[in-house]
C-alpha cells in the first residue's frame, strides 16, 4: 500500500514535498524576493531560502538570476493574458459586460500580491534587460490592448460602443496600469489615498460614460 504524502504547501516539510511542485515553489519565492529587493540586491540563495531548497536546486531549474527574474515575468505574464483572450473567443452576449469584467481582471491583477512590485522592477532594470521589458510590453501592454481593441470593436458593430479602435483600446489598458502604478508609487505621500475600491468605482464609471453609445448608457 502506498500512502498518501497529502497536500504540499509552503509549510510542508522539504522532504514530503513532490519534485513537481519546486518550480513553482522556486517562482513564487523568486517573485516575492525581486518584489522586495529589486534585481540587484536579490540573489537566488535569498530564493532558495524563501523556497526551503537548496540554492543548487535553483540553479538546477534555472541557471542563473537573469533566466530566473525572466521565467517570473513570463509566468506572471502568459498564463493570465491568454486565459483573457479566450473569453473574447467565446463570449457571445453584452460586449459592455465583457469589457467590465476584462477590465475588472486586470485591475485586480495588477493590484494583487506582488504583481505591480514586479512591474515596477522591470522598469527600472528596463536597460540592463532590455528582453524582460519587451516581455513585459508585449504580454501586459500590447498583447491587452489587442484584447480590449477587439473588445471595442466588436461591441461598436452591435451598436454597443461609441468609441473603439486602437487608440481607445490603448487609453483604457492604460487607465487600468497607471491608476495601479501611481497608487503603489505615491499612495503613501497622499494626505488622502483613495482605496483600489474608489478607484474601481471610478474607472467603471468613466468606461461607461466614455464607451457606452447613448443609447446604451441611458439603458444602464
Amino acid at each position: 500500500m502506498t500512502l498518501d504524502p497529502g497536500p504540499s504547501g509552503p509549510d510542508t516539510p522539504r522532504w514530503q514535498r513532490r519534485p513537481d511542485a519546486r518550480p513553482r515553489e522556486i517562482l513564487d519565492a523568486a517573485l516575492r524576493v525581486f518584489s522586495e529587493a529589486g534585481y540587484e540586491r536579490a540573489t537566488i540563495a535569498d530564493v532558495a531560502r524563501r523556497a526551503g531548497v537548496s540554492t543548487g536546486l535553483v540553479v538546477h531549474y534555472y541557471r542563473s538570476k537573469a533566466e530566473l527574474f525572466e521565467a517570473v515575468i513570463r509566468d506572471r505574464m502568459l498564463g493570465f493574458v491568454a486565459g483573457e483572450e479566450a473569453l473574447l473567443a467565446e463570449h457571445q452576449g453584452s460586449y459592455r459586460d465583457l469589457l467590465h469584467q476584462l477590465v475588472r481582471r486586470l485591475w485586480e491583477h495588477c493590484w494583487s500580491g506582488d504583481m505591480m512590485d514586479l512591474i515596477l522592477v522591470v522598469k527600472a532594470e528596463r536597460a540592463a534587460f532590455p528582453e524582460c521589458t519587451r516581455t513585459l510590453f508585449q504580454e501586459l501592454t500590447e498583447r491587452w490592448r489587442r484584447l480590449f481593441q477587439g473588445v471595442l470593436d466588436a461591441g461598436a458593430r452591435r451598436g454597443e460602443f461609441r468609441v473603439s479602435g486602437p487608440h481607445a483600446a490603448r487609453v483604457v489598458a492604460s487607465m487600468i496600469v497607471g491608476s495601479a502604478e501611481s497608487a503603489r508609487c505615491f499612495g503613501s505621500f497622499d494626505p488622502r489615498p483613495s482605496t483600489s475600491e474608489e478607484l474601481w468605482e471610478a474607472v467603471a464609471s468613466l468606461l461607461d460614460h466614455g464607451v457606452l453609445s447613448p443609447s446604451q448608457g441611458a439603458s444602464q
